[in-house]
C-alpha cells in the first residue's frame, strides 16, 4: 500500500489537477519537482530531458520545472508524491529512501564505485531491481542521472584520521552516517535544504558531497577545502507516474522514451567535464582542491565502510550478494577488456 504525503495534502490536492490537465488544445503540462537548484548536473539534465521531451512530444507535452525544493518537497518525499499523481514526474535522489527498500542505498555503498564508468555498471546491473520496486510505489523508471564521486568539504584538508575525529559533518543517507561514526566522526543526515543553514550557525563543519553540488550550493563562501575521497557515485532516478504513463496514446509512451534515452546518454556522458569544469570553477573561487589522499587513510575508511556493506546485504537477503556479485564480474571483464 502506498503512503500518503500528509505534510503536503493541499498541494498534491492541487498538482494532481494541475499535472494531468491540458494548458491548451494538445499541450499538457507535467510538474516535475526537483530538491537541487537549476545550475547543478541534476538540474542542467532536467531542463535537457525538458527539451527533448517538447520535442519528441511534437509540443503535446511540455515540462514545469520546479528546482530548490520549491514545491516543498524534499527527495524522501518525492516517491510518494509520484506514485500518489500529485505530481507527474520526479528527479529523485535516492540514498534517502533506504528506509524504504534497501535497493536505493546500493549507489551509495562506500568505495563500491568510485567513477562514473563503475557507478554506470552498478546502474545497469540494479536497474531490473529499482523498476520491480518503483513499480509497487506506481510509477515507472525514466533513466538514471548520476553525481560526480563524493567527498568532504570542509575547513582543512581533511585526510587522516585526526582530521576526521569528531569532525561534525553532514551525510544524506544511513550508508555515510554509520561509516564516518565508525571512523570517528559526529556525522548527522540532513537533506539538501538544511546544510547551509547548518553550515552558517556552526551546526556542522564539513559535507558529504561531490564538488559539483557543493559549488552550486555556495559551500565555498563557508569552508575552504574540498578532498576528493571518491567515496561513492550516487544517482538520482528519473520517475513518472505509471496511471499517467498507461493513459498516454503509444505515440506518446514513445516519445517519453526515445527523450530518456537521449538524457540518460547525455548526462552520463557529461559527468567528467561537469567534474573537470567544477575544478576549475573552485579554484577559481579560491578552493583548495585536494584530490591527493593518502592510501592508509583511504585504507581505513574502507575498514569502517565494511560493515555497513555487510550490514546491506543483510538487509537485502539474497539479491544483495547475487547484485554485488554480478557487478564486481561486470567490472572486472571491463578491466580485462581495456
Amino acid at each position: 500500500m502506498i503512503k500518503k504525503i500528509t505534510t503536503t495534502l493541499g498541494l498534491s490536492a492541487v498538482l494532481s489537477v494541475a499535472s494531468v490537465l491540458p494548458v491548451n488544445a494538445g499541450t499538457m503540462i507535467w510538474d516535475m519537482p526537483n530538491e537541487y537548484p537549476s545550475t547543478s548536473v541534476q538540474g542542467e539534465g532536467d531542463k535537457y530531458f525538458g527539451v527533448q521531451l517538447k520535442k519528441a512530444s511534437k509540443g503535446e507535452i511540455e515540462i514545469a520545472h520546479h528546482f530548490g525544493g520549491a514545491l516543498g518537497l524534499k527527495s524522501k518525499d518525492q516517491l510518494d508524491a509520484v506514485g500518489d499523481g500529485a505530481v507527474v514526474l520526479a528527479n529523485t535522489f535516492i540514498p534517502p529512501l533506504g528506509g524504504v527498500d534497501p535497493i536505493f542505498l546500493l549507489s551509495s555503498l562506500p568505495f563500491l564505485s568510485s567513477n562514473t564508468e563503475e557507478a554506470k555498471t552498478l546502474y545497469d546491473v540494479a536497474k531490473p531491481e529499482y523498476q520491480r520496486v518503483l513499480a509497487k510505489y506506481n510509477q515507472k523508471l525514466l533513466y538514471a542521472s548520476p553525481w560526480p564521486s563524493s567527498g568532504l568539504w570542509g575547513k582543512e584538508a581533511l585526510t587522516n584520521n585526526e582530521a576526521v575525529n569528531n569532525l561534525k559533518m553532514r551525510t544524506y543517507d544511513a550508508n555515510g552516517t554509520k561509516v564516518f561514526r565508525n571512523a570517528g566522526s559526529s556525522p548527522i543526515q540532513l537533506s539538501w535544504a538544511d546544510i547551509v543553514p547548518q553550515l552558517s550557525t556552526g551546526g556542522i563543519d564539513g559535507v558529504l558531497t561531490s564538488i559539483e553540488a557543493g559549488l552550486s550550493g555556495s559551500f565555498n563562501d563557508y569552508v575552504s577545502h574540498f578532498t576528493a575521497l571518491n567515496y561513492d557515485s550516487t544517482i538520482n532516478l528519473i520517475t513518472m507516474n505509471l496511471d499517467t504513463w498507461n493513459g498516454l496514446s503509444p505515440e506518446l509512451q514513445q516519445a517519453v522514451t526515445a527523450a530518456a534515452i537521449e538524457t540518460e546518454a547525455h548526462v552520463w556522458n557529461n559527468t567528467s567535464n561537469v567534474v573537470q569544469e567544477a575544478y576549475a570553477a573552485g579554484r577559481g573561487k579560491g578552493l583548495t582542491i585536494v584530490e591527493s589522499v593518502p592510501a592508509n587513510f583511504r585504507s581505513e575508511l574502507q575498514s569502517a565502510a565494511q560493515p555497513v556493506i555487510q550490514e546491506w546485504v543483510k538487509k537485502m537477503g539474497p539479491k544483495g550478494e547475487e547484485l554485488l556479485s554480478q557487478y564486481r564480474a561486470a567490472v572486472a571483464k571491463k578491466v580485462a577488456s581495456n
